[in-house]
């Protein structure tokens, strides 16, 4: 049958249909349409299919609606296998899928409705958090099509938004001001030394805060990163600057942590001491992932090859690294043009003729 309602969003009558699915129960389909005639053509499509359901159950997969999916299947068998901080991300994410997909089977969801919900979570939050919400989206998908729930995945060909690279770091100038308000912290006695650390080797924030003592290595001149992004193993080198810090953790007692709390736990977030520093030091626009990308820009800007720098950065691609990490401030213009005077020799480049340059050649390659 078709039911009628009327919409406040678009202002009029809309059309809903609402009939026995192959196990008998009734349903409210969720597709809406303004025009009478569509609707009882998708009227006359649905129950078809529905038939066709009862009659070869074989052709068609398991229903079952986002929310069951969710709760029952992905977060339990995929999402809790990962990481503590992951599987709270995940649970995040899918969370705000479940306000708007929830009530939908899995079958239902079409490429229309996840470019729909593209268009209005973009009126609400950044693009980077709507492409972390879609790409989650479509990993759910994959899953339940390996999982017998899904033929074909519906966010296979939606385009992700393009995210500008955040051009924030600290100069010199801002480190030293940083550094010395979080020396003025007081009970956050810790911050000062953590800030250093970062800005010397580029650590995430959750890398930072989970260090070990077992992690320093080599005679004090690595840091291992035991359980990266991705749960990867790497090696930051330290440089005398890092190592003075580590000496100075090391010699206190009482966790296995660098930085832990008073019950031995590491920290699980320190915004509370790190945005009044910031603001003690008269900066703007600062968080504490603005530290490794100071740390990434100032390598690059001395000369560390951009692969290495992937390396010590835990990047998986190297477009991650020199596009949202490494700025190229205005401040450096200068002193970058600076490295092309001397390239071609001793005598400057307005002093240049084409006699004088040809004057010292051979015969033969004056001609060539």
């Amino acid at each position: 049958m078709i039911v009628e309602k009327w919409s406040a969003s678009l202002k009029c009558k809309v059309f809903y249909v609402r009939l026995r699915d192959e196990t008998g129960h009734r349903k409210l389909y969720p597709e809406k349409h303004t025009s009478k005639t569509v609707a009882l053509q998708y009227q006359r499509r649905l129950a078809g299919e529905i038939e066709e359901r009862k009659m070869f159950p074989d052709r068609f997969p398991k229903r079952i609606k986002l929310a069951d999916f969710v709760r029952d299947e992905y977060l339990k068998k995929h999402a809790l296998q990962k990481r503590p901080k992951t599987y709270r991300e995940y649970v995040s994410i899918t969370g705000k899928l479940v306000r708007s997909f929830g009530d939908i089977y899995l079958d239902e969801i079409t490429r229309y409705k996840v470019e729909s919900y593209q268009s209005q979570r973009l009126q609400d939050v950044s693009v980077y958090m709507v492409n972390r919400e879609v790409t989650v989206l479509k990993g759910m998908c994959t899953k339940a099509i390996d999982w017998g729930f899904l033929f074909k995945n519906p966010v296979k060909g939606v385009k992700l938004g393009k995210e500008k690279a955040r051009p924030r770091f600290l100069t010199e100038e801002e480190q030293g001001r940083l550094i010395e308000a979080c020396g003025r912290c007081g009970k956050a006695h810790y911050l000062k030394d953590m800030v250093i650390l970062d800005l010397h080797t580029g650590l995430r924030k959750d890398e930072l805060l989970h260090v070990k003592r077992e992690d320093v290595v080599a005679d004090r001149k690595k840091l291992k990163v035991e359980d990266g992004k991705g749960g990867k193993r790497r090696y930051v080198p330290l440089n005398d600057t890092a190592r003075a810090v580590l000496d100075r953790l090391l010699s206190r007692k009482g966790s296995e942590y660098l930085f832990h709390d008073k019950n031995g736990k590491p920290f699980k977030d320190i915004k509370k001491s790190f945005i009044p520093a910031v603001e003690r030091a008269g900066l703007k626009d600062v968080v504490f992932k603005d530290l490794r990308r100071t740390f990434a820009t100032m390598c690059a800007l001395r000369g560390v090859k951009p692969k290495t720098l992937q390396n010590w950065l835990g990047h998986e691609s190297i477009t991650t690294t020199m596009k949202y990490y490494v700025i190229s401030p205005e401040d450096h213009e200068q002193e970058e043009i600076k490295r092309l005077d001397g390239m071609t020799g001793s005598v400057p480049m307005g002093g240049l003729t084409a006699k004088k340059v040809g004057a010292d050649r051979p015969e033969q390659e004056k001609h060539d």
